[in-house]
């Protein structure tokens, strides 16, 4: 039995251990949060997030006729109240 170099060795983990990398969408295991919405805000939310809340529920429930800017604010609206409401 022939005797395998020690840079074949390192070589032959290396590449090992780079293709099992984890899918980096696959390690989440937590569940999507859901929407916060008026009805279901703390009885203590700030007045930010329940001002941010009203104003994406109300762009929201007005219809989305595929219009870019109103997107942009509900995606802005969902920043906030993630950094206030949460």
């Amino acid at each position: 039995m022939k005797r395998l170099p020690p840079l074949a060795v390192i070589a032959l983990v290396v590449a090992a251990g780079c293709a099992e990398r984890p899918n980096e969408k696959s390690t989440t295991t937590a569940p999507p949060r859901s929407r916060l919405t008026v009805g279901t805000l703390p009885a203590n939310a700030s007045t930010v997030c329940v001002a941010a809340v009203k104003e994406r529920d109300q762009l929201l429930a007005g219809g989305n006729d595929g219009a870019t800017p109103q997107q942009e604010r509900v995606k802005a609206l969902d920043a906030v109240v993630d950094d206030t409401c949460y």
